[in-house]
């Protein structure tokens, strides 16, 4: 296998370049009940330790586990409050972290989570 080492990239058709530290070094979309993930970028495994908890496996590794994590839900017709959080009951590893759903102040299964890693490769 090569190795193509960048500090720019510029995808076809796009009129600026970015940091290629930029680009998310793990990505996930899932189902918010289950193990169920419907697309992936460097993760391997998802398990769901409890009503809206889940703790997410990369595969490959990041530099440190001082990594930035992003997440996000979909729920559909429903008005209530939802929100993620990182989960502190999970300890974060280089290539492991946990995130969780609450609506109405309690952890609640959803339609649909995201997340996201952005950090350096080790």
């Amino acid at each position: 296998m090569s190795t193509l080492t960048v500090t720019n990239i510029k995808a076809t058709g796009e009129t600026t370049s970015r940091s290629a530290t930029g680009v998310a070094a793990a990505w996930v979309n899932f189902a918010g009940a289950g193990t169920s993930i419907n697309d992936s970028q460097n993760m391997s495994s998802l398990s769901d330790d409890a009503t809206g908890k889940f703790t997410l496996t990369m595969s490959s590794a990041m530099g440190n586990t001082n990594y930035s994590v992003s997440q996000g839900i979909q729920e559909l017709g429903t008005a209530n409050q939802h929100f993620t959080v990182v989960r502190s009951d999970v300890t974060i590893t280089s290539t492991v972290f946990g995130v969780a759903t609450y609506s109405n102040n309690v952890y609640q299964d959803v339609t649909l989570c995201y997340a996201s890693a952005h950090g350096d490769l080790a």
